[in-house]
């Protein structure tokens, strides 16, 4: 605990430093507010009173950045006890004792932890606030703070100790020091490949050699080489179009291009280190045969300096040969001639890497197998693009082929859907038309999407198969919007039909498919989620479809969204209506015999989806997951769990770790309710039985859907109160990220984008997308007794509440009500805020009961004191928000209106670092 205290302790006086050198005002303002703060006993009033003091632009400015630098500071000193809790092998370790306690068997664990696969998907969104160079520095001290754990640790004779340490401290005022001059926020939108920019440079620098060190313990468990790798790597960027014009049909193919690239680079730059090292002669290490063939095969492709200099040193011509190989791949890409001497595809380079292990011993292959571990994780693709564009841009492109070549009229969207699957399965009856020929007659709009396809298939031509496979169809409402996917894949050769076809003699010969998508409903609101069986089904139903899952290994890949879902009907009715339409989908592919993989769309917030991981993989309903996890990484998630290379070891390890119990639990357990002795159950049948409370969390959603609905949609003028209480004006020109933070100005809260929805409660640190409706739920049961039962023994309803309860202590009522203060109009501003405060209320009172606390977190106090840790900075940089939003309302020119957008702009991303999420 001590050297927790001593690591802030050397980060907050070194910033202190720099605040001096910098503003001596600005310091003094700062402890003034922080002391003051700290203070319980101290009222909005004497707070305020601090801000009135600072009229200056440039001390406004510096609290701010003080504040955000200093919150900076608090998330690295957290991220360093965390990179305490646990390591690789303890993870998987405790797994495999626990599992073996419950009476699983080793071989079985085994057996599954090879099977299991770990699919994070990295999306642009809700965006990193952090510009690059912030991440750079916080890494930076991140290193520096270990190099003096390091020298603090060694003995006192160590002669460079205290200078070591020294240059560490100055390295880290440095770093505080610019950025202390630089802008908290980007001064220009920021573009896709910057977006891409920030991702690779977490990627390169943390995500696969930490990713590959997991790699290389679970190899190790297992005793034997990996034949897939268990953790894949993915992501949006350059992909995800829906509602972001940015992302073009170049923008996607220059991304695939520079993931190829760079991972092609790494593995050159593996194998020059390979050739410095593995010096091995003839004289003492044979080859085997296969090498020696292959040398006498390729050596012709070696310079004659290469090839005297390692004729008695096979190990290191075959290296060079490998080099070369990959060195042709990068040529290849942009090439209109064929270069034959490369590789067409990962598993060429595995056997060729194979074949010199299968040469040596255990110890001098050691980094080959390392090498081995990393091909499997990044492929040529190192991350496998998701394609994500809305229902309507599909139907579109789809309705104007099928007008131009005389299959419907231009009204096929407006169909009843009966019709529309009538017009799709003729068409699909058919020869497939040829995209590239008609190109130029349809709109630009349509052309756009046509060439969308013939991209993809030219990257899995030119790159790698795995480049991109899933097509997701954002808020999927009928069978025909993946119907009209299909065609598109269909003619694009995306999708190439399987056949049945029956000669003159009787004999039947099937010409097998090939399909190398996924056709990926998203399923966001909660109406969409209960009709996902009834969609599903029909399109089981369909022979198109159906001979498309023949031709995919009857395997569907469905995408599940939180954040609409959300806020369409509130925190827990979402979190019930998510597990009911997983059960049911469970139901659904036992009876279809169909393969679901699930894709859960979760964000970095509580109302999003958010949460632990690894809590959140337990509480899915049995045989959810079967051994593949797919998930979205978010925004700010990202860079607190993978930028520290310890926290993102320590994140791929717990995730698998989980993901091997839940897989195992599933896949050998019964769930029978009624075998089960709810007086000596054990954790082994807790996981396997159909939740009992069920039938109550029925009725908890539904009396909670009701009161967030009746704030949210049938409070009159609702969105008028939400676009003045939060926020939300400044949020929508921030230049966090690409894609612009609303689809169309809109007064109805249905067409609000989720993020800058559950972004602008968060500032004004009401949050009530994490939280509203539950309070009116749990008093409404008000049966103190099950509800404690409950919270014992649902893992659902476990997990959901300490969520809930995680965010819910974010929460800042005063904060909250000084923004209630901006309606203008009174009925409205007080009506309104009644509804929220009471909720409140209740919220608070039940939580506790119901986790059974004096205080919020009691049980958890780490955690507690970690958040609490950092409202002192929040709070004054919402008082500052809140003061600067009063003067710009009071601005009479527009360039002080500016200046202010930019301070407010700033609080807005301090208050982000706070929180640790930005939506």
């Amino acid at each position: 605990m001590q050297e927790k205290f001593s690591k802030y302790e050397i980060m907050r006086d070194i910033l202190l430093e720099v605040i001096e050198e910098n503003s001596p005002k600005v310091k003094q303002i700062f402890l003034l507010l922080i002391q003051s703060l700290n203070d319980k006993n101290d009222d909005l009033k004497k707070l305020k009173s601090i801000f009135d003091g600072i009229n200056d632009s440039e001390q406004l400015m510096g609290v701010i950045k003080a504040c955000s630098l200093h919150n900076i500071i608090l998330n690295i000193d957290e991220e360093q006890e965390q990179a305490q809790i646990a390591s690789v092998s303890r993870s998987i370790a405790e797994v495999y004792h626990n599992l073996e306690s419950e009476g699983f068997d080793r071989l079985d664990c085994d057996r599954v932890l090879e099977s299991i696969r770990f699919y994070p998907v990295f999306t642009a969104h809700p965006t990193e606030s952090r510009r690059r160079t912030f991440l750079e520095a916080h890494q930076e001290i991140t290193t520096e703070l270990e190099k003096i754990e390091q020298f603090s640790n060694a003995p006192s004779s160590f002669i460079n100790k205290e200078r070591e340490i020294r240059q560490s401290q100055d390295n880290i005022k440095y770093r505080l020091h610019l950025l202390w001059n630089s802008h908290l926020v980007r001064s220009e939108k920021l573009e896709v490949i910057f977006e891409l920019d920030n991702l690779l440079y977490i990627v390169e620098n943390s995500i696969l050699p930490s990713a590959l060190r997991v790699l290389n313990q679970v190899s190790n468990r297992l005793n034997k080489p990996l034949k897939i790798s268990p953790i894949k790597l993915g992501s949006w960027i350059g992909g995800d179009r829906d509602g972001n014009p940015f992302v073009t049909n170049e923008m996607m193919t220059r991304v695939m291009k520079i993931q190829h690239e760079l991972i092609i680079n790494t593995y050159i730059e593996r194998i020059n280190k390979l050739i410095r090292e593995l010096s091995i002669s003839v004289d003492f290490c044979q080859p085997s045969n296969e090498l020696q063939k292959s040398l006498q095969k390729e050596k012709a492709y070696l310079n004659q300096t290469s090839l005297k200099l390692h004729e008695r040193e096979p190990f290191r011509a075959k290296l060079n040969i490998i080099k070369l190989k990959l060195q042709n791949r990068l040529l290849k890409v942009n090439s209109i001639n064929d270069i034959d001497f490369t590789y067409r595809n990962p598993k060429e380079l595995l056997d060729d890497i194979d074949m010199l292990i299968d040469s040596l011993d255990s110890i001098s292959s050691t980094r080959l197998r390392s090498l081995r571990n990393l091909v499997l994780l990044g492929g040529f693709h190192l991350m496998q693009l998701d394609f994500r564009e809305h229902r309507d841009m599909y139907l579109s492109a789809v309705s104007e082929m099928l007008c131009l070549l005389g299959y419907t009229d231009s009204d096929f969207l407006h169909r009843h859907e009966s019709k529309k699957i009538e017009i799709l399965n003729k068409v699909l009856s058919e020869a497939p038309i040829n995209l590239n020929g008609i190109l130029w007659d349809v709109s630009s709009q349509t052309r756009h999407t046509l060439n969308a396809f013939l991209r993809v298939l030219w990257a899995k031509n030119a790159i790698s198969k795995d480049v991109l496979k899933s097509f997701i169809v954002s808020m999927t409402t009928t069978a025909s919007d993946l119907l009209a996917v299909l065609y598109l894949a269909y003619c694009s050769g995306l999708w190439q039909r399987g056949k049945v076809k029956v000669l003159d003699n009787g004999q039947t010969v099937i010409k097998e498919g090939k399909s190398g998508i996924f056709i990926t409903p998203l399923f966001e609101t909660i109406d969409d989620l209960e009709n996902a069986e009834e969609i599903l089904e029909t399109l089981t139903k369909n022979e198109h479809y159906k001979q498309y899952l023949q031709d995919s290994g009857n395997a569907q890949q469905i995408m599940i969204g939180y954040s609409d879902s959300s806020k369409d009907g509130g925190i827990f009715a979402s979190n019930y209506s998510l597990y009911k339409a997983i059960s049911n989908l469970v139901r659904l592919e036992s009876r279809l015999g169909i393969h679901f993989m699930l894709f859960h769309g979760k964000g970095g917030s509580i109302s999003r989806g958010g949460g632990r991981l690894e809590n959140a993989l337990l509480a899915f309903p049995t045989g959810s997951i079967g051994t593949t996890l797919k998930t979205t990484e978010q925004g700010e998630i990202i860079s607190s769990r993978y930028l520290n290379p310890r926290i993102a070891i320590r994140s791929f390890a717990l995730t698998l770790a989980s993901l091997l119990n839940k897989a195992v639990h599933d896949n050998f357990c019964t769930t029978d309710i009624k075998d089960i002795d709810m007086d000596t159950y054990n954790s082994k049948q807790l996981y396997c039985q159909r939740d009992p409370f069920l039938p109550r969390l029925e009725e908890l959603s539904r009396i909670s859907y009701r009161a967030y609905r009746d704030l949210v949609y049938e409070t009159p003028n609702f969105v008028e109160y939400f676009k003045n209480a939060t926020p939300i004006e400044f949020i929508q020109n921030l230049n966090l990220g690409s894609r612009p933070s609303k689809r169309k100005d809109t007064q109805r809260v249905e067409d609000l984008r989720a993020i800058p929805w559950v972004f602008s409660w968060t500032q004004n640190r009401s949050i009530i997308p994490a939280w509203y409706g539950l309070g009116s739920a749990l008093s409404g049961l008000a049966d103190k007794q099950l509800l404690q039962g409950c919270y014992a023994e649902s893992i659902f309803f476990k997990t959901t509440i300490d969520n809930i309860a995680q965010g819910f202590i974010n929460v800042d009522m005063e904060i909250a009500e000084c923004y209630n203060e901006f309606v203008g109009e009174l009925g409205l501003r007080k009506s309104v805020w009644s509804k929220i405060y009471n909720e409140y209320q209740k919220t608070l009172e039940w939580l506790l009961i119901v986790r059974n606390e004096n205080y919020l977190l009691e049980a958890n106090s780490k955690l507690r004191d970690r958040i609490l840790a950092r409202m002192p900075n929040v709070k004054a940089l919402s008082l500052l928000q809140i003061e600067l939003i009063k003067r710009y309302k009071s601005a009479q020119y527009s360039d002080l209106k500016t200046r202010l957008i930019e301070q407010i702009h700033g609080t807005i991303i301090g208050i982000a670092q706070g929180i640790r999420n930005t939506g």
